[in-house]
């Protein structure tokens, strides 16, 4: 019986979540398939040699901008401005091109280039431009199934660095924030781009966060942050079911949330530090558990493993580690600067804003490295792509150019 049901269960997620092509070594998305910026990976070193894990290969034309990797299919897919345009860019696993795809508008403004990582989903790939186009792309092709312009079609308005959300996809439908007048977050029909629900009660503009989606007290809750607030909506209809104000200086909210017992944490840079939320047992309200000015994580995101979140801070310079219930700092130490992270076979792996990435036990003990070294430091652009760990390898982008790096054991 126990083998009947978890067939069923398992073949049952697959059709929600639109994972039935995907391979054994696959990263679909914004944080990978569990949106926990965990990867499954087993069996990777443990320590690195001096000069750093063995290059596997280099692309060098990804365009400008700071979108990290997807990977599904046997394809890794990523995202870079060139002149006026998106560009949705398709490798395969040899670091070979397969297809560049349109993807709409470019942001050419204030830390111009890509933002947002593609999204894979049962044989499409969604992708928002900094400047707001929603494009769906045939994943094989790059051929263009839809595209949605969130400034004429929900008067989408973001602060000084566009926007920065990379899309979920829930069930069938594509979640955005565009935080308009006439759709502060919507939801899109994957398959043809037409609005399933639209949410315009709530009025703030978006800020850079992509969002998290629970189920929790009986419903399925999608959080996010926007300009001034951490909200709540429900995923079915895009009712909003609550808001916490969340204010930060120059409106920056970007680190996507972290989730466990009903709990969820939210931080921001500048200062502004974070806080752990409750969710009440009638899904309509928060409450505040804790809140801390350690670790105002900026934008290179947050891990919770074993109780324990990990994540560079801001202005409380340095990594950290806080316990997830009470908010206890563990340690906090120097480490690599100030960067982002993501977890795999219990070792974070750091990367700074420098291009110094180290590999860091896990553990609530200390700081304690296993090995750093330097990426190619040219262009001099800031290395604000996320790290990814899937299949053996670790991606790093950098402006123009993606590294494929071997960390088996």
């Amino acid at each position: 019986m126990r083998i009947k049901f978890l067939l069923v269960f398992s073949a049952a997620a697959a059709m929600l979540f639109g994972w039935t092509s995907l391979g054994e070594d696959s990263w679909p998305q914004w944080q990978g398939v569990n949106h926990d910026n965990i990867s499954p990976d087993k069996g990777l070193l443990k320590s690195w040699p001096k000069e750093g894990p063995k290059l596997l290969w280099k692309f060098d034309d990804c365009g400008k901008g700071y979108s990290t990797v997807s990977i599904a299919d046997g394809t890794i897919f990523t995202a870079g401005d060139f002149g006026d345009d998106a560009v949705v860019i398709a490798l395969d696993m040899n670091g070979k091109l397969k297809w560049k795809g349109k993807g709409g508008r470019g942001w050419k403004a204030s830390h111009p280039g890509s933002r947002g990582t593609p999204t894979y989903n049962d044989g499409m790939v969604y992708y928002l431009s900094g400047s707001g186009s929603i494009v769906a792309l045939d994943a094989k092709t790059g051929a263009t199934v839809w595209e949605v312009d969130t400034t004429s079609s929900y008067g989408a308005k973001w602060g000084s660095w566009g926007l920065a959300e990379s899309l979920y996809v829930d069930g069938d439908n594509v979640l955005c924030m565009p935080g308009g007048s006439k759709g502060f977050m919507v939801a899109l029909n994957k398959k043809t781009g037409k609005a399933a629900w639209v949410s315009d009660k709530f009025k703030d503009a978006a800020s850079y966060c992509s969002p998290l989606v629970v189920n929790v007290a009986g419903m399925r809750q999608i959080i996010s942050m926007s300009a001034k607030n951490v909200v709540g909506l429900d995923a079915k209809s895009g009712e909003l079911l609550w808001s916490s104000p969340k204010v930060t200086e120059y409106d920056v909210n970007v680190t996507t949330p972290v989730f466990k017992d009903g709990c969820f944490y939210v931080t921001s840079g500048y200062g502004a530090g974070g806080k752990l939320l409750k969710i009440g047992a009638d899904g309509k309200s928060v409450s505040e558990v804790w809140s801390s000015k350690e670790l105002d994580n900026h934008h290179g995101g947050v891990v919770l493993l074993d109780g324990c979140i990990y994540g560079a801070g801001d202005r409380s310079s340095g990594w950290w580690c806080l316990d997830f219930k009470t908010g206890k700092k563990m340690w906090q130490d120097k480490g690599v600067g100030k960067g982002s992270v993501t977890c795999a076979d219990g070792m974070l792996y750091c990367l700074s804003e420098n291009g110094c990435a180290a590999l860091v036990e896990a553990s609530p003990a200390g700081y304690k490295e296993s090995g750093r070294f330097n990426l190619p430091p040219e262009p001099k652009d800031p290395f604000w792509a996320h790290p990814v760990v899937c299949g053996g390898r670790l991606y790093v982008k950098h402006a123009n150019f993606l590294y494929a790096y071997d960390v088996k054991k």
